[in-house]
């Protein structure tokens, strides 16, 4: 088992790739008030499933021990084979643990783990990792999506590809409480947003339809659905068009 310490997370994303033969590894890491603990697990080696897990530290003995385990988890994620692991969770000043543990594979595995702590409530402060979550492809035609934000699950992340002489408009709707949309061109392939790689966002208030319309450019992208208020179901809706101009 290998052990880091984070420090105290701040909005600012960050970066750890890591080749390791341990079973498991342990991040600890603090937050000095309520914030939004967003951690990705991506980049996991081919041939490996690795899972995410998130404790709080609940004796205050900066180990995660079994009295933690047994009454400390906070969050986890558990895709299958090498698919990216997400943990987006509203969380109270503390220490914590993040766990990531080799599920199956052999011999060393080599991953990415991003972290940050964003601030609830806030129109300014996105989730700013970009795991995928849904992956939706190369989008050919029109796609709905259903999902459920709450204070156990801050955010979705879907990821998807616009080809030549295509276009999106993307609307969330049937909301119960409060959420926005923003969409983002991850340009330099790090999984972290960056200064100039949002394209678009919709923060509308209350259960207003948030709606991102005119999408033509190929490539890429990234699209976020970020709770601002209470939990709330959601519908997220791709309507593809095609397009001649040049």
């Amino acid at each position: 088992m290998t052990n880091f310490n984070l420090g105290t997370l701040s909005s600012t994303p960050s970066h750890f790739s890591f080749e390791t033969p341990d079973p498991t590894d342990i991040y600890q890491f603090q937050i000095s008030s309520t914030r939004n603990v967003n951690l990705s697990l991506n980049e996991i080696s081919a041939g490996d499933d690795s899972d995410l897990r998130l404790f709080r530290d609940v004796n205050g003995n900066s180990i995660l021990d079994s009295a933690d385990r047994a009454n400390g988890l906070v969050a986890s994620s558990r895709n299958g084979s090498n698919f990216d692991e997400s943990i987006n969770v509203r969380a109270n000043a503390g220490t914590y643990f993040a766990e990531v543990s080799r599920f199956s594979g052999s011999g060393t595995v080599t991953y990415d783990l991003d972290w940050s702590a964003t601030t609830p409530n806030s129109t300014l402060d996105f989730n700013n990792l970009l795991p995928k979550e849904f992956e939706l492809g190369d989008l050919s035609g029109d796609i709905a999506r259903t999902g459920f934000i709450s204070d156990k699950n801050t955010a979705d992340v879907y990821h998807f590809s616009l080809g030549s002489f295509e276009g999106v408009n993307i609307t969330l709707s049937g909301l119960s409480n409060d959420a926005d949309i923003r969409l983002i061109r991850d340009f330099n392939r790090n999984g972290r947003v960056e200064v100039g790689e949002e394209i678009a966002r919709s923060i509308k208030s209350g259960i207003t339809s948030d709606i991102i319309s005119n999408i033509k450019d190929a490539g890429d992208y990234f699209l976020q659905v970020d709770q601002f208020k209470g939990s709330t179901n959601y519908t997220l809706s791709f309507d593809h068009f095609t397009t001649f101009d040049a």
